[in-house]
């Protein structure tokens, strides 16, 4: 692994000017080193221009990550610290955490909605906070008020089919009714796990999840209106497998696991059927640059089959990488493609311009692959 540390220097400049002059040889230095070792690495050859640079100049979350997933800094090193510093007292970080805390205060009504609590407890986590910042340990015990069978649960009642004759009612979205399901829980487990917390109620959440991926088809939620296709093809829902590899890469020992292997079949079996699977397609809507991370998406399984060593010569993963590459601009950097409009103010919502954090985001997919 990499790390760098600026050099040390000893005794005192005798004059301002050379205070200055020496600075400017620091910077100068730290720069010949960073571009040295850049140089080095396969994956930025895949790149029209190397981003770094542009990357530590941005925004808070993309500086501090960049230095550690990108430049391999060490986590006590004074630039990591100042990085970290500046992160917790950003604007949009604070506000970011201050709707976290008010805990899915209503039901969602569709899963996909980026504004439900979770995903946001998830960017925090992405972004590096840690369990010790302001907020986050009043936003963890109210994350995990409510579990069920040893899951974190989540506000809202699952749908039910109407019997014949009867209309579907719309469920009570204030009511104090809350159900697991493999398309949410697991991110509640990611996003603790992330933020550093190691505990019983974590641990066992991630236990149970590994039990229910036993087999290919793991855990399904059997809703009405994907129960059909189940019964008929037999295979396990995309979205509830790339969640639950999202949980096992924390792990070292369920990476290389057959959890692991059996969460990734039905990512497998999606690409070689070819067609919609439980609603989930692979058309234009698939491939796009969207953060966060909340519906299935080429960025997102890209983000997560990455991390995993079986899968490195996968053809589902060296579809993402070609189409990640192949999507860059003249300077290497990538604009997203889709936005969430309850981001417009994130540099990640914003079509128009090459956005510091997607390309954070494809760099490390890259390093992971190529590195």
């Amino acid at each position: 692994m990499l790390h760098y540390h600026s050099t040390k220097t000893t005794g005192e400049c005798a004059n301002p000017l050379g205070a200055i002059t020496e600075h400017e040889n620091k910077k100068k230095s730290r720069r010949g080193i960073r571009n040295k070792i850049m140089k080095t690495e396969n994956w930025i050859k895949k790149l029209n221009g190397n981003p770094i640079d542009w990357l530590l100049d941005s925004n808070p979350w993309t500086r501090y990550r960049t230095l550690i997933d990108l430049l391999e800094y060490d986590i006590d090193s004074k630039e990591v610290k100042e990085a970290h510093a500046n992160l917790v007292k950003d604007k949009n970080i604070v506000n970011l955490i201050h709707e976290t805390t008010d805990w899915m205060p209503k039901a969602a009504t569709r899963n996909n909605d980026p504004q439900i609590t979770y995903f946001k407890l998830r960017m925090l986590s992405e972004f590096g906070l840690n369990k010790d910042d302001p907020g986050i340990e009043t936003i963890y015990k109210k994350a995990i008020k409510h579990i069920q069978n040893d899951l974190f649960a989540c506000k809202g009642q699952l749908p039910e089919k109407p019997k014949k004759g009867e209309q579907f009612e719309k469920p009570d979205l204030d009511a104090d009714v809350w159900h697991i399901s493999p398309c949410n829980s697991p991110v509640i487990s990611y996003a603790l796990y992330g933020l550093g917390y190691r505990t019983d109620l974590v641990n066992q959440s991630i236990d149970k999840l590994k039990s229910l991926w036993d087999s290919e088809i793991g855990w399904f939620c059997h809703l009405f209106f994907v129960e059909g296709q189940h019964k008929k093809l037999k295979v396990g829902c995309p979205i509830a497998g790339m969640m639950a590899l999202d949980v096992f890469s924390l792990i070292p020992e369920l990476k290389e696991s057959k959890h692991a292997k059996n969460a990734f079949a039905s990512i497998q079996f999606h690409k070689e059927f070819g067609e919609s699977l439980y609603y989930f397609g692979r058309s234009k809507k698939f491939w796009t640059f969207k953060y966060p991370y909340v519906w299935y998406n080429g960025l997102y399984l890209a983000e997560v089959l990455s991390r995993f060593a079986f899968l490195k010569k996968s053809p589902v993963l060296q579809e993402c990488i070609d189409w990640i590459i192949q999507n860059q601009d003249k300077n290497g950097r990538f604009k997203p493609t889709s936005i969430f409009m309850p981001y417009k103010n994130w540099d990640f919502g914003n079509k128009k311009e090459a956005s510091p954090w997607i390309t954070f985001l494809t760099c490390r997919i890259l390093k992971r692959h190529f590195g």
